[in-house]
């Protein structure tokens, strides 16, 4: 069973979703401070350097801070499954996150039928972000903890609890995870309008 499954059981059943990030006015400024804590991996400093994140103030990215969950995972703990229905949002706060591919039933060759590697993430890195746009949102692939990470992720209940108290806050995460969406789209437009080119030159020559 995945982290995010038993989130989804939680809030299916309504029950109490783990414990948020919690830092007091006073030690959130301190540990965003960089002549402070230079050296320390803080969550306030963390936070900042994410690029998604750059249209908030740092007040606003206090009062974001108080609507995530941090998690750590052992090596090989699944964040989410392929197939999963998506409710959070994720930011890998430490270590590092493979995506893989899962088979599936209509995979009928030796190659199609073992998973496949898409992409490893490391700390900055960010996924899930189609869950808080979309009702019904299916994981396309599996987020498995490599060597351990940490995790900070928001789910949808946040958001809307961040929709009701903080409407501009959340109107500008919002934004940016469609940002995020829309330059990966983008990407994959882009990728496949050079493998089409790349097919039409093979056969131009194999025709000539």
């Amino acid at each position: 069973m995945s982290y995010e499954s038993e989130i989804k059981d939680k809030i299916d059943t309504h029950e109490k979703l783990p414990e948020k990030v919690e830092i007091s006015v006073l030690k959130y400024f301190w540990q965003s401070n960089p002549l402070v804590s230079r050296k320390q991996n803080t969550i306030p400093r963390f936070l900042r350097r994410i690029g998604v994140f750059k249209n908030l103030s740092e007040n606003e990215l206090r009062i974001l801070s108080k609507y995530l969950h941090h998690r750590k995972f052992n090596p090989g703990e699944t964040i989410f499954k392929q197939g999963d229905l998506g409710v959070g949002f994720y930011l890998l706060f430490s270590g590092y996150t493979d995506i893989i591919v899962e088979p599936t039933a209509n995979d009928s060759s030796t190659e199609e039928a073992n998973s496949r590697h898409i992409l490893t993430l490391e700390k900055g890195d960010y996924f899930g972000e189609l869950a808080l746009l979309q009702d019904i949102s299916v994981r396309n692939a599996s987020a498995i903890s490599r060597q351990g990470c940490e995790v900070l992720g928001i789910f949808k209940p946040d958001i809307e609890d961040l929709i009701n108290s903080y409407p501009l806050i959340a109107a500008k995460l919002l934004q940016s995870v469609s940002l995020i969406v829309a330059n990966r789209l983008f990407s994959l437009t882009r990728e496949v309008q050079e493998l089409k080119y790349k097919l039409s030159s093979l056969d131009k020559g194999k025709n000539d």
